[in-house]
């Protein structure tokens, strides 16, 4: 049976989150508003299936579908929520699992960063991400597992404040996110990334 490492819902992207998935994906690329699902599994060669499968029975698009070593990921999205809560389901009667199989998000680890010293936004800033950090910002990172989750905690932390998304990983053994903004505003989404993992969990 397939281990459903992480399936992650999100109902819509922010204009960040969308811009830069858009950026990054292999396929088709999202927009701003549209519904998302996340899903990874092992084996990792079952993506190829559950994207099929999931194409095949709802009006949604996929802009990823990768297969590691170990863990296969793939992401979906539409404009209709509906349609991707569609695909979910066909995801799901394949895996012939529910959503409450999943494994729940891990925070492995987390930080908040003040004043941030220009040598150290240069550094991160060449790990090619999303917007430049500046220095005297405050950045806040966190790493989870299974990586997956990180798209519902910058999602999250993008819809309740102001920051900035620097940096998003999600595939491999943990996801990480780096975040930045004015000292309030990087605290409060902070905190809203941390309750979007720890909802999952």
């Amino acid at each position: 049976m397939a281990d459903l490492r992480a399936f992650v819902e999100i109902d819509a992207m922010q204009p960040q989150w969308a811009a830069y998935v858009a950026q990054t994906c292999q396929g088709d690329p999202p927009a701003a508003g549209f519904a998302q699902l996340y899903v990874e599994v092992a084996p990792a060669n079952e993506v190829f299936s559950l994207v099929n499968a999931a194409v095949k029975n709802a009006d949604v698009r996929s802009g990823l579908q990768v297969v590691e070593r170990q863990y296969g990921t793939l992401e979906l999205h539409g404009r209709d929520p509906i349609a991707v809560r569609e695909a979910a389901g066909a995801v799901l009667e394949r895996l012939k699992l529910t959503a409450a199989d999943a494994r729940r998000p891990e925070v492995v680890a987390s930080e908040l960063v003040t004043r941030v010293h220009p040598n150290q936004a240069q550094l991160i800033n060449r790990m090619g991400g999303a917007n430049l950090l500046l220095q005297d910002e405050t950045m806040f990172l966190i790493e989870a597992t299974p990586a997956a989750y990180i798209a519902t905690a910058a999602n999250r932390a993008e819809k309740r404040a102001p920051v900035k998304l620097v940096y998003a990983a999600l595939l491999g053994a943990t996801g990480r996110l780096i975040m930045s903004g004015r000292d309030a505003e990087a605290v409060e989404g902070y905190q809203a990334a941390l309750e979007a993992l720890q909802e999952g969990a």
